[in-house]
């Protein structure tokens, strides 16, 4: 058996300890399908933390221990974030109880404007794959359409601390300005968990079920 590394030890802990975070979270309709699947849950947010350094990724665990220890809850304050454009009504009978993150703005807004760039380039090269994913922008966010990817990034972008992210704004840019693209490396994860070897082979499939 494969000795399972300091760096993915901690990714799974910090997938383990958004888990235990979600499962706390009640959503307004009720108990989510999603919170009754574990695999797809670990497999999704794992494939996302392995893109970043291990600085952020030490530094997102603290987050997730610092904010239990307040009683706060961080995928509650995200998904109750992405509500302002799917919600509204919802939304704003509850903001006053999140926490204030005008400091934040800015330096989010520039971590999502490169992410939406590298999500365009998905489209073009993987439409197929890309298809089945969420929709692209807020402004396409709807309570029949969800929460588009623009959304939740940008919802669980406001959860971080300042040195989280600030250290994922630096993986982001430098990623950027060497010609990688973090979400198709986000996706390629993804896909090599469901046994596909490449993202080619994944879209290909896709492409033959579509």
């Amino acid at each position: 058996m494969a000795q399972i590394s300091e760096r993915e030890q901690l990714i799974f802990d910090i997938a383990q300890a958004e888990w235990d975070l979600f499962q706390q979270v009640q959503n307004t309709g009720g108990r989510a399908s999603c919170q009754d699947d574990p695999d797809t849950f670990f497999k999704m947010r794992m494939s996302q933390w392995m893109v970043y350094s291990d600085e952020a990724l030490h530094s997102y665990y603290d987050d997730c221990v610092s904010a239990a220890a307040e009683g706060r809850n961080l995928i509650y304050e995200k998904y109750a974030r992405m509500m302002e454009s799917t919600y509204p009504e919802e939304y704003a009978q509850l903001k006053e109880s999140l926490p204030d993150v005008s400091d934040k703005t800015k330096i989010v807004e520039k971590i999502v404007r490169i992410n939406l760039e590298w999500d365009a380039v998905m489209m073009r090269e993987y439409p197929n794959l890309r298809s089945r994913g969420r929709a692209f922008t807020t402004a396409q966010d709807g309570v029949e359409a969800g929460s588009s990817m623009e959304s939740y990034l940008r919802g669980e972008l406001l959860t971080y601390s300042a040195r989280t992210l600030d250290l994922i704004c630096r993986d982001t840019v430098e990623a950027y300005k060497s010609g990688e693209n973090l979400l198709k490396q986000i996706i390629a994860n993804e896909t090599q968990f469901y046994g596909y070897s490449s993202l080619e082979e994944a879209e290909a499939e896709h492409a033959r079920l579509s």
